[in-house]
């Protein structure tokens, strides 16, 4: 009986352990919201659309996420008359969230003024209602738009590092826990640590954090189904890295997005161009207008740089600069983004060259009750 007991036991300790073993990886489930449009000359009216579905093509293919089927997702946002805007604030994202038993809401924006065109993301954590992080792309229109939100969807992953554990060491040889069912793929490279000091709240005791210590650096050689193989790359001592370190991917500097090909035209084409061409600017400088004249500082501020970026000193714009500015100047000399955007209405009429609007800038740099405003006034009217 004795013999039979224990060959049941270790039976069924072999049945445990292969059953941890074999546990799958948790992927992180996200949800990913329709992109807002800012801005004109899109393509079509549904390019928030497109660019939600290329960002959960690029995030399936990592292959560490589990995202909602759009299908589903608009269920549920029917269901609960939610939006699924990329304007959707923390709470209501947090609402979505739970119905939706996810971790992490991604929502943004494409914006496109001009030769600009920008891409703006949110990372919502459902359980704290707060943005993790704020990623954004920029690059000319002449950029494939998916192109951006590939190199966008690498910035939003950089976030998520693949997290495990070393389980073998052979001479420089490395086994860890993690394999393609967890998004690993060969030529990744992975921090080694191992646990330090235990940081403990003085007062309460509670265990706050257990520290990390860098003790060398892997390349994944050869990847399987939930183990892979790597190389040490270096080691802070000798045999510094071993067996039960963590691990935790890095990510290196993003591929920088192709240059625009520019195609010569032939002459005869050249006069019917013109028109298309003074259409696009017009409606630029319409964007940039009402931006300015939104009373939002931020708006304001973006408008500014776009402007002296694209070099656009449309007399209609600089006009509407210049109004706004002697306005809202001194309206709110406290608050630091209102002057920042001033300031930058500023650096505008100074970047035109147009001494027309020195009588602004001269009334901002005399009467303004904010001293950086002041200066700056008097920089931009230095270059009239």
């Amino acid at each position: 009986m004795k013999i039979i007991m224990r060959a049941c036991l270790g039976l069924l300790l072999v049945v445990m352990l292969t059953s941890l073993a074999q546990a799958d990886f948790k992927k992180t489930k996200i949800a990913v919201l329709d992109f807002n449009l800012q801005g004109s000359n899109f393509e079509t009216k549904d390019m928030g659309k497109i660019v939600a579905e290329w960002f959960i093509t690029a995030l399936v293919k990592e292959g560490r996420f589990e995202v909602v089927e759009r299908g589903m997702l608009k269920k549920i946002i029917a269901e609960q008359k939610l939006a699924m805007s990329g304007l959707v604030d923390e709470s209501t994202a947090t609402q979505l969230g739970k119905f939706l038993g996810v971790k992490v809401v991604i929502t943004g924006t494409v914006m496109k003024l001009q030769n600009i065109t920008e891409i703006n993301a949110r990372i919502i954590d459902v359980e704290s209602a707060s943005i993790i992080t704020a990623e954004n792309v920029r690059s000319a229109s002449t950029t494939s738009l998916q192109q951006m939100v590939v190199q966008m969807s690498e910035k939003i992953i950089k976030n998520f590092p693949l997290e495990g554990y070393i389980v073998q060491r052979s001479k420089k040889n490395i086994t860890i826990d993690l394999g393609r069912r967890a998004g690993v793929k060969e030529g990744m490279e992975f921090l080694v640590f191992k646990e330090g000091n235990v940081i403990k709240h003085p007062k309460t005791g509670e265990i706050l954090d257990v520290q990390q210590i860098e003790t060398g650096k892997i390349r994944i050689t050869s990847v399987r189904g939930k183990i892979s193989e790597a190389k040490i790359l270096k080691e802070t001592m000798i045999d510094s890295v071993g067996y039960g370190q963590q691990v935790k991917s890095v990510r290196g500097p993003l591929k920088p997005l192709p240059a625009p090909v520019v195609v010569a035209q032939p002459a005869m084409v050249s006069v019917s161009v013109a028109a298309p061409v003074r259409s696009k600017k017009s409606n630029s400088a319409r964007t940039y207008i009402q931006q300015i004249k939104s009373g939002n500082a931020r708006s304001q501020r973006d408008a500014a740089k776009r402007i002296i970026r694209a070099r656009l000193f449309d007399t209609s714009v600089m006009d509407a600069i210049s109004s706004q500015l002697m306005k809202d100047f001194n309206s709110n000399g406290r608050d630091r983004n209102h002057v920042d955007a001033m300031a930058w209405l500023c650096k505008v009429l100074g970047a035109s060259g147009n001494s027309k609007y020195r009588t602004t800038l001269t009334t901002v740099s005399n009467d303004a009750t904010n001293r950086k405003l002041r200066g700056y006034a008097q920089k931009s009217l230095a270059k009239l």
